[in-house]
């Protein structure tokens, strides 16, 4: 790539989980031409939150899932979230480290023909810890258990 990083978007897909009470659900489909690759656009994940991801495609293809910052560095000393290799399917389910926009990068640079390929993605809130019971308080001198 040239200059700045120009990242040919095929989808943007917004799976805002501002409210972290909500779960998110999309399907895409995307075609993916021989020695090219796509990116598609996952924004408002909160930090925690769980990401599913079913991936269905034609022919072997490269799965990455990155943050908008690490996506500037592809393909060269990017730190992804994710990566694996579909042969016809994959499935993942990471949790979001830090909140933000992520991309599912779909990379056919090695491939000889076109990749259709079906996303399935679902995301879940973050859990929210349960509370902690307080500490049993302490007898006073003389006090018996009743």
């Amino acid at each position: 790539m040239q200059g700045p990083v120009r990242l040919k978007v095929f989808v943007a897909l917004l799976l805002s989980l501002a409210v972290a009470a909500f779960a998110a659900e999309a399907e895409l489909s995307a075609e993916v031409p021989a020695e090219k690759w796509r990116a598609l656009r996952l924004k408002g994940l909160t930090q925690g939150a769980s990401l599913r991801v079913r991936v269905e495609t034609s022919g072997p293809i490269r799965v990455i899932l990155a943050r908008e910052d690490e996506v500037e560095r592809f393909p060269k000393g990017l730190k992804a979230t994710f990566s694996g290799s579909a042969e016809r399917r994959l499935s993942f389910s990471v949790s979001i480290p830090t909140a933000g926009t992520y991309y599912v990068i779909l990379d056919n640079r090695k491939g000889d023909a076109l990749r259709e390929v079906k996303l399935f993605v679902e995301a879940l809130p973050a859990r929210r810890p349960q509370p902690k019971p307080a500490p049993p308080r302490p007898k006073a001198p003389g006090e018996t258990a009743t």
